[in-house]
């Protein structure tokens, strides 16, 4: 025997195998005819959550360190740290004195030059006059008849989205021209399908009331109120939009549950609909462009007839409005800088740093305050590489904070950064999380213990933890019957926070294995 221990010596994979094979033979033998209930677990179903537990910080969702861009000496100080301070509060004010005197210069500089420009009033040649004014009248046509064509327009666009709701779509719902359609087909998800329903009632409601406004319009209508009924319609056909939107996720979310050729029809139906009223859509915004553009150009040739009968010659005009227009980028350079002497938060929350005394000299491009979003914070956690292709966004999120040792908060994931952290040595990757509810009690900074929910399965075969055996050969049950002990190979899943493991083979419902833990049941 000594002479078998001492060759196993030299191979130590067989060396294991046997002393396991004895192990297992003794653990059988010790254990054939004393496998009382209390030592056995019944193989059940249920639900099992995967689980991944880190520790995080919170912190501001919003945080802003702020400098000013200039020196100068601290004249009034706005606010304190633990203020509360809205967005574009001032915080922090500079002495302003030559800047606001810098100002008044360039006002003046500019009023000046436009009174020059006011001055060049000399007397354009009739017959450039009369040119100007015949390309206005043309262009103030071409406007009358544009505006003229908006209810052609409209009513053609009310046709075909009046044909796509109610003779493309027919073949959608039935009851369609009531207040409680019903779709004609399955799909999958059943809230899309509701609000499919609601708005195939508020397309008949838009249609209804888009007719109504139809008949109270006319070529000779005031230009204001063409222009109205234009904005009207391309409302009207953008709320009909969404409903055929609606439609589409509800057919796509079809596929599967029905008939190739019943989906084909459908699909059909709905593309010629949408085709119908995009086609409306693009004609009602070309008119709108069209007038947009019309108007534009008679604003211009009105302006430059203007400028031809105050009697001004073209290149004096352009001369004097250039030193107009440099006399406006002083005034505008004056006021930027005198807005550089004022602090403001850019966002709204609370000040947790403000260095800033009157009359003592703030250095440009130093930071001088800080502000961090009020009651709005999230947690900050690294999740190691070999657990984060299991977090996903919105994962829930339960959250237990060490300065509120009695309560549970909930939450789920908000973002996952898409490159590593390198912690230690070991690479990791920043995960954020979203409190479900805001509450005011929560500081930045605190510790926050995270169990995140990543995978749920439901009427899966488990077991406890402490009833599998793992060696180097795999995951090993014990199985109980006829008062024997069996080892069985088994094939583990998702392990849940609370021990409990997914058996995906080697064991059936009801099946009973050895408490190899000896936990009490």
């Amino acid at each position: 025997m000594r002479r078998v221990y001492a060759a196993l010596a030299h191979y130590p994979a067989v060396a294991s195998l046997v002393a396991f094979s004895i192990g297992t033979f003794a653990y059988g033998l010790f254990f054939r005819n004393t496998t009382a209930p209390q030592n056995l677990i019944t193989v059940t179903r249920g639900t099992i959550t995967e689980t991944v537990v880190v520790t995080g910080k919170t912190k501001p969702i919003e945080s802003v360190d702020l400098a000013f861009e200039r020196s100068g000496a601290v004249a009034r100080v706005r606010a304190a740290v633990g203020d509360s301070v809205l967005s574009g509060q001032i915080i922090l004010e500079l002495e302003q004195g030559e800047l606001r005197a810098s100002l008044t210069e360039a006002e003046a500089n500019l009023e000046g030059e436009q009174a020059k420009l006011g001055e060049l009033t000399r007397g354009t040649r009739p017959e450039e006059i009369k040119i100007k004014q015949t390309e206005l009248d043309k262009a103030k046509q071409a406007l009358l008849n544009y505006y003229g064509d908006i209810p052609n327009a409209l009513n053609d666009g009310y046709t075909k989205a009046d044909d796509a709701v109610r003779n493309q779509m027919d073949s959608f719902f039935t009851n369609d021209e009531t207040t409680a359609p019903q779709l004609s087909f399955p799909t999958a998800n059943s809230q899309i399908g509701r609000d499919t329903e609601t708005e195939r009632v508020n397309a008949r409601r838009e249609l209804n009331a888009w007719k109504t406004e139809l008949a109270s319009i006319a070529r000779s209508s005031p230009q204001s109120v063409l222009g109205e009924a234009l904005g009207a319609g391309e409302t009207h056909l953008a709320k009909i939009q969404i409903f055929l939107d609606k439609a589409t996720d509800a057919l796509n979310g079809s596929l599967g549950l029905l008939s190739s050729s019943a989906f084909t029809s459908y699909k059909t139906a709905l593309t010629n609909a949408r085709n119908a009223v995009n086609a409306a859509i693009t004609s009602a915004a070309n008119q709108a462009q069209s007038i947009a553009a019309e108007k534009i150009a008679a604003q211009e040739l009105t302006d430059e007839l203007n400028l031809d009968l105050a009697g001004s010659a073209p290149e004096a005009i352009a001369a004097q409005e250039a030193r107009v227009k440099q006399a406006l980028a002083q005034k505008d350079r004056a006021k930027v800088n005198l807005l550089k002497t004022i602090l403001r938060s850019p966002i709204a929350g609370v000040l947790v740093k403000q260095d800033g005394k009157a009359g003592e000299i703030a250095a440009a491009n130093v930071v001088v305050a800080s502000v961090i979003s009020q009651n709005k914070l999230d947690i900050e956690a690294n999740i190691p590489e070999v657990d984060i292709g299991k977090i996903a966004i919105k994962n829930p999120a339960r959250i237990t904070i060490d300065a509120f040792p009695n309560e549970t908060f909930s939450g789920n994931v908000l973002s996952v950064d898409p490159a590593e952290t390198i912690l230690d040595g070991a690479v990791n990757f920043k995960i954020k999380i979203a409190f479900d509810a805001p509450d005011p009690r929560i500081k930045s900074g605190l510790t926050a213990n995270l169990a995140i929910e990543t995978k749920t399965k439901t009427e899966v075969l488990m077991l406890p933890q402490f009833a599998i055996l793992e060696t180097d050969r795999g995951s090993f049950v014990r199985k109980a019957a006829d008062g024997t002990v069996l080892e069985a190979p088994v094939t583990t899943g998702i392990r849940s926070e609370d021990g409990h493991v997914e058996i995906l083979s080697g064991v059936r419902e009801g099946d009973r294995v050895l408490n190899i833990g000896a936990k009490a049941q």
